[in-house]
């Protein structure tokens, strides 16, 4: 029976339609399954994912008029640097070459060198290609699924009835092309792929806001290198007025104008001088550290910057602290990336939501039934020789197309507690971001005044370095002539050291607190945002 079975499947496929009829059918179904899929417009089947980030770890992503998700306007894919894996299988960068031997490095190339070699910028720049990554894993799931699948198996079947023995092997090969295809989901790939789409926006500007970070953070640590080296230097001159004091103190005492105390006294301030100059000298190396490792560089690698000159000083502001908070508002990155986060969740909600609908998807395989069978079995008749059943060989084609649905009705309020996380955490997302909105406005603010306020301390300590310097300097010949004191005398001088340490520590300050303004208000240059105010404005 089961022979004549396998015969009849055989003359029904050929006779109905030989091999043009699965094709046939197969051709079809993906015709029509790529009709509905060219009525969206989700996947970007010619796009290359890894040009929807910065093509380098050191330039800044900027969205493109022409696709949504946009790229840089280099497309290369020659990285700035090279990769290796080490005995364990981890994969690391290499170190850079030690930078800037023998030679006054100013702070653009330490910033260029930063943004090119730095870890922190390489991170960032890796996960927004991750983003994009799974932006193409959302986007697959608009496509059919195609693929090869063969089976291969054998069976033996034995009837025994009254004396005849019926047995039957069959090996079988089935080799088929299968295809799936989601044909509905109600929103389940739209907010996949919202949800993938906006992830990537928040890794570029991320690796945006790194980029931002890095240029600040090498600013601050180039302003603190040569404020410390400012201070040696204005301790070193300290230390030659102590000396030359103290000369002058030998020089009245040994004609009798001077007693021992006064002596004494100039000697007290000479090794307070000096104790002061090898106190800025541990200043230097630190601040030297924390350049370098700003930079992305081991702290023990020379370096020697270019010291800062007046003309490097930031402009007095004249435009409104307004103007800057609508320009960091507009601008930084980060908040750009906490509203992409914003519509993740969004997007996430949606898509908890959707698993409460059904899903429909269509099928169809095609291959071939390669069949072989082998009765090998005896009809035993009393008085009469056995008989032997022959084998057969089948080959047929086999082919199927359907659709399939699927609808969960109860699961155990899995779906329930699923759209109660993606709101909440679409919640969480809205407060982080009107809690990063409130920050900018914050850190801008005060970045702001504080540039106003640096800027007059600054002005104030030119003054105050000059009159200083008269100041000693009147003390110093009244000194000589006998009209002034020893104590008259260290405190012109003490003065005249603290006005030095004032008027450094107020440039500082300054420059710090430019380039903090310009980092609150989200500017790629890392200079103060003149250009990208509006209107400008009177100060405030």
């Amino acid at each position: 029976m089961r022979i004549n079975c396998r015969r009849l499947d055989r003359s029904v496929a050929q006779g109905r339609n030989g091999i043009g009829g699965p094709c046939l059918v197969l051709l079809s179904l993906l015709a029509a399954m790529s009709a509905i899929g060219c009525r969206s417009e989700r996947p970007y089947a010619d796009v290359d994912l890894d040009e929807l980030v910065s093509d380098r770890p050191d330039r800044p992503w900027r969205p493109s008029p022409d696709e949504p998700t946009g790229k840089t306007a280099a497309a290369s894919e020659d990285l700035a640097t090279s990769s290796s894996t080490d005995s364990t299988g981890l994969h690391r960068e290499p170190p850079p070459p030690p930078p800037f031997r023998g030679e006054k490095t100013s702070l653009l190339r330490l910033i260029d060198f930063a943004l090119e070699h730095r870890p922190e910028t390489r991170a960032a720049w890796e996960r927004a290609r991750v983003a994009a990554a799974e932006l193409g894993i959302a986007q697959g799931a608009w496509y059919p699924v195609l693929g090869v699948e063969a089976q291969f198996y054998y069976t033996r079947m034995i009837f025994p009835a009254n004396g005849f023995a019926l047995e039957a092997d069959q090996v079988a090969l089935i080799p088929q092309v299968a295809l799936n295809y989601l044909l509905l989901d109600f929103g389940r790939r739209e907010a996949d792929d919202d949800a993938a789409r906006a992830g990537l926006f928040a890794a570029n500007l991320t690796f945006n806001r790194a980029l931002q970070r890095t240029i600040r953070e090498v600013q601050v640590g180039y302003f603190k290198l040569d404020a410390a080296l400012a201070l040696n230097e204005a301790a070193q001159r300290n230390a030659d007025l102590a000396e030359t004091v103290l000369e002058m103190v030998e020089s009245q005492v040994a004609v009798g104008l001077a007693t021992a105390p006064d002596l004494l006294l100039a000697r007290q301030e000479m090794a307070k001088a000096r104790f002061d100059l090898e106190a800025t000298v541990a200043d230097i190396l630190a601040s030297r550290a924390g350049l370098l490792e700003a930079c992305g560089v081991p702290a023990n690698l020379p370096i020697e910057i270019a010291r800062i000159t007046e003309r490097d000083l930031p402009e007095a502001l004249d435009y409104r602290v307004d103007d800057v908070i609508d320009v960091a508002l507009r601008d930084r990155p980060d908040l750009g990336a906490a509203l992409e986060n914003v519509r993740r969740a969004a997007a996430g909600v949606r898509r908890a939501e959707a698993d409460f609908l059904p899903v429909v998807n269509a099928f169809a395989s095609a291959g071939y039934e390669w069949t072989e069978f082998d009765t090998g079995t005896d009809k035993i008749v009393p008085g009469e020789t056995s008989t032997d059943f022959p084998s057969d060989t089948v080959t047929s084609p086999v082919w199927n197309v359907g659709l399939s649905a699927s609808w969960i009705i109860f699961e155990g309020y899995i779906r329930e507690n699923a759209v109660k996380a993606a709101r909440a955490e679409r919640r969480a997302a809205e407060a982080e971001l009107e809690a990063l909105r409130l920050r900018a406005i914050g850190e801008t603010w005060d970045a702001y005044f504080r540039v106003q306020a640096y800027r007059r301390q600054y002005d104030f300590g030119v003054a105050l370095v000059e009159s200083s310097e008269e100041a000693f300097a009147a003390v110093s010949a009244a000194y000589r002539e006998g009209l002034a004191t020893i104590t008259t005398l260290v405190q012109a001088e003490r003065d005249l050291q603290e006005s030095q340490a004032t008027f450094v520590g107020a440039r500082a300050d300054l420059l710090t607190a430019a380039a903090d303004l310009a980092f609150a208000a989200g500017v790629e240059t890392g200079r103060t945002p003149i250009a990208n105010v509006p209107g400008g404005g009177t100060e405030r």
